[in-house]
């Protein structure tokens, strides 16, 4: 019998669909999904998580999230993911996850205004501090040596969401999101050449 996930609601960014697709064929490249297998977190659940997780919520709780996401205020962040780690030292599961270079400072910026905003709104306990990084699996049936990226994964957070998890299979509903300011720095692009 199939076991259905509670609801869990939180703050996430999700990749566009085209850079989804992008990382599933480097998967495949590197034989990384049939080493998984069914351990293979759902490529369309990839997120960047932006809080900690309510488990069943509420109403009110749904509602006073989506206050929170329309109060934040804060310029887009460009991460480049240039790695995937599944390290052995992990206690209990093995996480295989793609990690980025570094934290920018507007990724520090968006990440400490939606803290504030959910410790405003009487919300403390899941407005956690998070590192750049994709999961790609919870529950790896190995180790994974890291995999360097080169070029990295460019990924520019331009939208905050709130979402809500859960069901079998598990899968992210979208039930708010809001734009993002244009980012005030953005990483330099070489011009193409014609």
């Amino acid at each position: 019998m199939s076991r259905v996930a509670e609801p869990r609601l939180f703050f996430a960014t999700m990749p566009p669909p085209a850079l989804v697709e992008y990382i599933g064929a480097l998967l495949e490249r590197f034989g990384l999904d049939k080493r998984l297998g069914s351990a293979l977190f759902a490529l369309a659940n990839l997120h960047q998580s932006l809080s900690e997780r309510i488990f069943l919520p509420t109403n009110e709780d749904c509602a006073a999230l989506l206050r929170v996401g329309a109060a934040v205020s804060v310029a887009s962040c460009t991460l480049h993911f240039n790695r995937i780690e599944g390290p052995a030292g992990m206690p209990g599961r093995i996480h295989w996850t793609m990690r980025a270079r570094g934290v920018p400072k507007a990724f520090t910026a968006l990440l400490q205004e939606i803290q504030r905003r959910l410790v405003q709104a009487g919300f403390g306990h899941i407005a956690t501090g998070v590192t750049p990084h994709m999961t790609l699996s919870y529950g790896a049936p190995e180790p994974l040596d890291k995999i360097v990226l080169d070029p990295p994964i460019v990924w520019t957070i331009d939208e905050l969401c709130l979402v809500i998890g859960g069901g079998h299979p598990y899968r992210y509903d979208i039930i708010g999101r809001w734009p993002l300011l244009p980012e005030i720095d953005p990483p330099a692009t070489q011009p193409g050449l014609f």
